[in-house]
This record gives structure tokens, sequence and C-alpha cells, in this order.
């Protein structure tokens, strides 16, 4: 048997599982695990290190590293039972505290919290930066004529017809060379456009990929406000069924609530809970599904034993498994109804009709059967008088006049046929 989570109740139920695991990974009892298994770890790799140095020691330091590896070992196997036991005990101080953990929480659901806003990561596209206009393309320096130098001496007189002829050659030389700096200077204000008409094209390339890359942004920002927008629609409906008291209105605001409450992994696996509400008794009945007795530890703590070299285990005495399974059911039911008058402000519920039980297999017939554990009916007045901060279930659930098991951890199922209502 089981509910499917109407959608804004599975947000919830993921939103709340994912806040609860944050919060759990924050709290000391973590921190203290995560430590004694980094020492577990850091005293087994140490060990395995020893062992090494060992097998690779000669013989005068054999004895020396198997006292030391022994030495080592025997620290792993007590940090990993100190890790076993902050586990263990994490675990039993998560499933003895189920109806407390809840009392610090408020358990009503503003709806128009679960209003939802688009949210769009920043616009990235390789094409943003525009490319650097093209450098102005140097001219190079204008060569000059430099006439070979004038014959000086006695030789002077016999050297001027040379001297001419040099200097004939000297400005065909000029004349070229300053012909050939006239052509490149022409060509540079082509080139300039050439170079620049080329970065105009690579731009325009540039902008319509951009462009693109936009486009597809914002067709991806419409879609997801699309999807924000139906979802915020689904939220109007519900506000609006709510406040007509809608029975199927009332039912989803509840599922919501139930999404929000996140019971330890050992519980959550295998509880559930399934309702329905009569708009005409206003009344919420609530079927719960418990978990099954083994779901209680039955260690009550580790120990290493050095002769043989083994973790052991302490069991718990049968007395005290029993009560603890008996005071999980009472507070899981305590707590569901606490839940449900808590976030209910409007007041659409004035009464609640719970039973609550566990699956298992019937080993006399071998088919799937549902217990009944605990029957309830409670108006919201008679509830909302009982100050649960200073309780003790067992009394509550008399006072409550609940049917509860005698023996809820042997599965025996109630005598209800009376009912319990007074």
């Amino acid at each position: 048997m089981g509910r499917r989570r109407g959608f804004f109740a599975e947000m919830q139920y993921q939103a709340a599982k994912t806040q609860q695991e944050r919060a759990r990974q924050a709290a000391a009892a973590e921190r203290e695990r995560v430590r004694l298994e980094k020492e577990m770890h850091r005293a087994q790799a140490a060990a395995a290190v020893a062992r090494e140095r060992m097998a690779r020691a000669d013989a005068q330091a054999v004895v020396q590293a198997e006292r030391e590896a022994k030495r080592l070992h025997i620290e792993a196997q007590q940090s990993k039972v100190e890790s076993l036991n902050a586990n263990l005990q994490e675990e039993l101080v998560a499933i003895d505290s189920v109806l407390e953990s809840t009392l610090a929480i408020d358990d009503y659901v503003d709806l128009e919290k679960l209003r939802r806003i688009p949210q769009h990561p920043p616009f990235q596209s390789a094409y943003l930066m525009a490319s650097p206009p093209p450098a102005p393309i140097a001219a190079p320096p204008e060569p000059y004529f430099q006439p070979p130098a004038p014959p000086t001496g006695i030789s002077a007189v016999f050297a001027k017809k040379k001297h001419a002829a040099a200097t004939t050659a000297s400005q065909a030389q000029f004349e070229q060379a300053h012909a050939a700096w006239r052509a490149v200077i022409a060509q540079i204000p082509y080139q300039q456009l050439a170079a620049a008409e080329q970065h105009q094209a690579t731009e325009n390339e540039r902008l319509r990929r951009l462009a693109s890359d936009r486009r597809q942004y914002d067709a991806e920002c419409d879609e997801r406000r699309q999807v924000v927008d139906a979802e915020n629609e689904r939220l109007d409906d519900l506000i609006n069924r709510l406040a007509d008291n809608k029975p199927e209105a009332v039912e989803e605001y509840i599922a919501i609530v139930f999404g929000n409450s996140i019971y330890p992994d050992v519980i959550a696996a295998h509880s559930d809970v399934d309702f329905s509400y009569s708009p005409d008794l206003r009344e919420l009945s609530i079927t719960l599904v418990l978990p099954p007795p083994d779901v209680i530890p039955s260690t009550k703590s580790f120990r290493y034993a050095r002769a043989t070299d083994e973790v052991l285990e302490t069991k718990l005495a049968q007395k005290d498994l029993t009560t603890r399974y008996a005071g999980l059911i009472n507070n899981m039911t305590l707590r569901t109804v606490h839940e449900v008058w808590e976030s209910d402000r409007e007041g659409k519920i004035d009464s609640i009709s719970l039973v609550g039980g566990a699956n298992h297999v019937d080993p006399a017939v071998g088919k799937d059967v549902f217990v009944r554990l605990v029957a309830l009916a409670v108006s919201r007045e008679d509830f909302l008088d009982i100050d649960l901060s200073r309780i003790t279930p067992s009394e509550t659930l008399k006072h409550l006049r609940a049917v509860v098991s005698k023996s809820p951890h042997r599965l025996t199922p109630i005598d209800d046929k009376k009912g319990v209502r007074g």
C-alpha cells in the first residue's frame, strides 16, 4: 500500500529531504563519526605500511616491525569499533526522537512560498568579444639619396671621372629604390581597406553567431519561464481550491505537509501514509504504515576482542527491543497527528481517525498482511490541549483512549471491534 505524492508534495519532500541531509551532515555526531572513520582509515593505512616494512625488513628488524604492525592493527580495530558505536548511537537517537525532532519545526506550509521564479544562468557565448580592428599599416621609411664621398688628396684630380660615374650609379639605385618605395606606399590604402573589409566580415559573422546564441538562450529562458508559469498556475489553482474547501485540495495540502516530514532512513524506507478527507465530517482518516519490528537495531554496542582479533556485538535485551519498538509506534502516531493540526491553521480538520500497522508475511498462510497495531480517534480540541514536549507518549495514548497492541513487537493485532471513539 502506498500513496503517490502529488506534484507539490513530491517537490516539498525532496526539498525537505535535502535540508535534512544537510543538517545531518552539520551535526556534531556526524563530525565525530567522520573523524573516527578517518582515524580508522589512517590507522589501517599505517598498519598496512608497517606490514610492508616488515616484509622488507632484515632479520634484526623483524621483531620490531611485527610489534609495530600489531600495535597499529589494534589501533585500527579499536577505531573501527568507535566508528561503529558512533553510527549505532546516532541511529538509535534518531529512532527514539522522531516525535521530539518535529516539535521544533513549524509544520505549517505557506503555499505562497512554493511560488517559483525562473532561474536563468548567465548568458554565455564564444562570440561575446569583438575582434580587435586591424592595426594601421606602417609605411616603410622613405629612402634618401646619399652620393658617394668625393675623392680627396693628391688623387682627387685623377678620380673625378670615376667619382662622377659612381655618383650616376648611386643616383640610379636611389631612383629605383624610391620608385619601389612609392609603389609600396601606393598599396597601403588598398591593403588597409582590404584588412578593414576582412575585419568587418569577421565581425559580421561573429555578430551573426552571437545573435544565434542569444536566440537559443532566449528560447531556453522562455521554456524555463513556461515551466515555472505552469507550476505557479497549478499552485494558484490549489490555493483557490483550498480556500473553497475542496476535499481534494485539503488532501493535497496534507500531502505537502507529510512530504516535509522526513524520518530517519531506516524508518522512511519501511513507512508510508495514506489518508482521505471527509468535508461533511471535517475529518481526516489516516492509515499509517509503520516499519516492522526488525528495523530496530538489535545491537547494543560493539567491542574489540584482542584475543581473537574480532569485532564483536553485544546484543540488546529483548525487553529493550520491545520497549524501543513500542515507543517508536507511539511517537510516530502522535507525530502524525501533531503535524496535521500544526499545519492546519485554517481549521479545516476537526477530527482525525488514525489506524497504524505494519506489513509482514503471515507465517500461517504465507501472504502479505497489514497488522493493525494502533487505532486512534481524536478531536482537534482534545489533542491541542496536550503539551507534547512534556508527555510520556504511552500515557498520552491512554489519555486519548487509543487502542494499542499489547505486544507490538510480536505484531499482535489490536482488538478494535468496539471502536475507539468515546
